[in-house]
C-alpha cells in the first residue's frame, strides 16, 4: 500500500467542500485529478470512502471514520516538513538551559512564555543547580546557556557575561534569640545554627561568609526560608524571596557590626568558551540581558 500525501488531501478537500469540483477549485486542480486521486486512495484503502449515487458525493461510514485520521496525518506530516525547514534554517532543535534555583522562577517562567511562539520546534530542557553546578553543566556540554549566580567570579572554562545582580539579606525569625539584639557581631551569630547554600558538585560559600559553629548546607533556598520562618536557624536570603516575610515582620534582618546585613551577588550569562550560539539560544540570552538591565 502506497498512500500519497496528495491522495490524502484530495479526500480531505472534498470532503470539506462538499464535492470533488469544489475540492478542485479549492487545491488549484483539474476536477478530474481529484476524482482520480480519491479513486485511487480507495483502492489503497480497500474501502469506499464517497457514495457517488447522489447528485453530491457523501462521506459513507468507513469515510467518516477514516476522515479525521486523514487529518492527523496531514498535521502531522505538515509540522514534519515545517521542523525540517527551521532546523535547516540553522535553528536548535533543541535547546538546554542550566538556571541557578536563585534566579527568580517569574522571570524564567515569562521568558520561556515569550520563547514558546518564537521558537515553536525548539525542544526545551530546564536544569537548575547551585553555585558552581551551572558552569559545570555548561562546561560538560551537559547545557547550552547557563544561568548563574556563583559564589565570586564564574568558572573560567565558559564565556560569560554579567546580567545584573540579587541582593541578599541577612535574616532570622521575628522569634529568634538574635532578632532582639541592637548589635550582632561574630560571636553572636556564632552559636546558633547557620543555613547555608551548597552546590551538587560540593561548591559552597567561602570560609569567611561562614561564621556558625554549626552549618548545614541546602541545594535549595526555599528549604532555607522555611527552616529561617520556623526559628531553626539564621542565613542569607534573596531579597525578593523574603520581600512580604519582612514586610509582615515573619522575619528580621540582623544588624550585624563587623560589616552590611545587606549585600549584592552577580548574575551572569554562561555557555561554552568559543562556542556560537544558535538563533534559539542566542533570542534566549539576549532576552535575558534585557529582562536585568
Amino acid at each position: 500500500m502506497g498512500i500519497s500525501l496528495e491522495h490524502l488531501e484530495a479526500f480531505v478537500t472534498a470532503a470539506d467542500a462538499g464535492s470533488f469540483s469544489a475540492a478542485a477549485r479549492r487545491m488549484g486542480k483539474a476536477q478530474s485529478r481529484v476524482s482520480t486521486a480519491i479513486g485511487n486512495l480507495e483502492i489503497d484503502l480497500g474501502l469506499t470512502l464517497f457514495d457517488r449515487s447522489g447528485k453530491y458525493p457523501t462521506l459513507t461510514p468507513e469515510g467518516e471514520t477514516l476522515l479525521r485520521e486523514s487529518r492527523q496525518i496531514i498535521d502531522r506530516l505538515k509540522a514534519l516538513t515545517d521542523h525540517a525547514d527551521i532546523i535547516a534554517g540553522g535553528v536548535e532543535p533543541r535547546l538546554r538551559v542550566a538556571c541557578d534555583e536563585l534566579v527568580p522562577t517569574a522571570l524564567v517562567a515569562d521568558l520561556l512564555g515569550r520563547f514558546n511562539p518564537r521558537f515553536p520546534a525548539t525542544e526545551l530542557e530546564l536544569l537548575t543547580g547551585v553555585m558552581g553546578d551551572i558552569s559545570h553543566l555548561v562546561a560538560k556540554g551537559r547545557a547550552d546557556l547557563g544561568i548563574e549566580v556563583p559564589a565570586g567570579d564564574p568558572d573560567g572554562r565558559c564565556d560569560w557575561r554579567h546580567l545584573g545582580h540579587l541582593e541578599f539579606i541577612i535574616v532570622a525569625a521575628a522569634a529568634h534569640p538574635l532578632a532582639r539584639l541592637a548589635r550582632v557581631s561574630r560571636e553572636d551569630l556564632a552559636p546558633h545554627l547557620q543555613l547555608a547554600p551548597v552546590g551538587r558538585g560540593g561548591g559552597r560559600e567561602s570560609e569567611a561568609y561562614l561564621f556558625g559553629n554549626r552549618v548545614w548546607h541546602f541545594e535549595n533556598s526555599q528549604i532555607v526560608r522555611e527552616l529561617i520562618l520556623r526559628g531553626e536557624g539564621w542565613g542569607a536570603l534573596a531579597e525578593y524571596q523574603i520581600r512580604d516575610d519582612l514586610k509582615a515582620g515573619r522575619l528580621v534582618k540582623l544588624p550585624v557590626v563587623f560589616g552590611n546585613s545587606t549585600f549584592t551577588a552577580g548574575i551572569y550569562l554562561v555557555h561554552e568558551k568559543g562556542r556560537r550560539l544558535g538563533p534559539a539560544a542566542n533570542w534566549l540570552a539576549h532576552a535575558f540581558v534585557k529582562a536585568m538591565a
